[in-house]
């Protein structure tokens, strides 16, 4: 040991707290210009020290089973006459069970059923409880090499406990649905409504953003909804209690202060791809209908004069809003295959169709005056 003087010694003593916090303002501020160094050096800093908190937690755990043991010695008269009731009443429903089932089987059957895909897992065990006053996390020993990757669902015995927000080689940091910045969309099974689960750091997460008209009901089951691709539907998360009035929480299934095991599971929610335009049937171009220039009808474009060139340019609903009746029975009738021939022949005035009647001579040296056709006559009205 080096030999230092009093005066020395006081001089690091109080340089010490002042190091420190520089240090400790250093790391938050290289934290804050590149996080995927500071993701980097914390994941490798905990793959190091998980062997060793392995270790150090596999005494502990070893001492709490041989403890659970004997405690249960003690119980074994009283464990076993439950056990028999238990046995008792679960043979009856094994019978219920196994009719329901073929009930259900044969449904599925008639109906088509596809089953959804059965999601892959791993289990590992909780080496080190990376959280604290102002977190709720842990750490388990299973990395990406066991396949357990970011997104992935953690469920304790019981229910839902966390998502797998960070991996490293060897472990993996999942964040307790009770951490401060935990935010999960939920389902009221009771009450049919929706809300946002968000954590406070407590035991019982509140609940949040839910319809004003339907409050959740005390002692309802909660499961998450599967909005947003986040988390699969269904997830058994916990119970609604009022903890005061108006403010509902909920109290989990895990034990997330006593977790031991988890199994993570790679439901593979973001795989599945939705249509681009749910609902709805692409329109065809209409070909059709066009015109000798590819005008189509209603467009405003007659032969002999140049359409916009779009393909649904003015065109409504059935492609003949805005035409006139009697423009409608002109673009019917079929035209001379000659091209150069007008659309509209002019009559010989000297020329008399056969079977018309004889012209009135009392009318001749006068001008004919044509009706005009009208601008919209009535339906059904033959055209001389």
């Amino acid at each position: 040991m080096i030999p230092v003087s009093i005066q020395a010694r006081q001089a690091l003593d109080k340089l010490l707290l002042p190091f420190m916090l520089l240090i400790a303002v250093a790391v938050i501020l290289l934290g804050q210009a590149d996080r995927s160094l500071t993701h980097t050096a914390r994941m490798l800093v905990a793959d190091m020290l998980s062997p060793i908190w392995s270790l150090v937690a596999e005494p502990g755990e070893r001492v709490a089973a041989a403890v659970s043991e004997v405690r249960g010695i003690s119980h074994l008269a009283e464990e076993n006459a439950s056990l028999r009731a238990e046995n008792e009443t679960l043979r009856g429903w094994y019978d219920v069970a196994v009719s329901l089932t073929q009930e259900n089987q044969t449904l599925k059957n008639n109906l088509r059923w596809m089953p959804e895909p059965v999601p892959s897992f791993v289990t590992g065990r909780v080496i080190a409880d990376a959280g604290g006053l102002y977190s709720h996390a842990v750490l388990i020993g299973a990395g990406p090499q066991n396949g357990v990757h970011v997104g992935n669902v953690a469920l304790a015995a019981d229910g839902f406990a966390g998502r797998v927000t960070e991996t490293g080689q060897r472990s993996a940091r999942i964040l307790l649905i009770n951490d401060l910045s935990s935010r999960i969309p939920v389902t009221l099974e009771a009450s049919h409504g929706s809300a946002i689960m968000t954590g406070d750091n407590s035991s019982s997460p509140r609940l949040m953003y839910y319809a004003q008209d339907n409050h959740p009901i005390e002692g309802e089951r909660v499961v998450t909804s599967g909005q947003a691709n986040l988390l699969p539907a269904g997830l058994p998360i916990g119970v609604v209690h009022y903890a005061r009035p108006g403010q509902p929480v909920v109290t989990p299934y895990a034990r997330l202060d006593h977790l031991s095991i988890l199994r993570v599971f790679d439901f593979e929610v973001a795989s599945i791809d939705a249509p681009d335009a749910p609902g709805r049937v692409p329109l065809a171009p209409l070909h059709a209908g066009a015109g000798p220039n590819g005008a189509l009808p209603g467009t405003g474009a007659r032969d002999g004069e140049a359409g916009d060139g779009t393909t649904l340019s003015g065109a409504t609903l059935g492609g003949v809003i805005g035409i006139r009746p009697h423009e409608r029975d002109e673009k019917s009738t079929p035209q001379d295959s000659d091209d150069t021939t007008p659309a509209r022949r002019e009559v010989n005035p000297g020329v008399q169709a056969p079977g018309a009647p004889a012209a009135d001579p009392s009318l001749s040296g006068r001008k004919r005056v044509q009706n005009p056709i009208p601008a919209y006559p009535p339906p059904f009205t033959e055209r001389g």
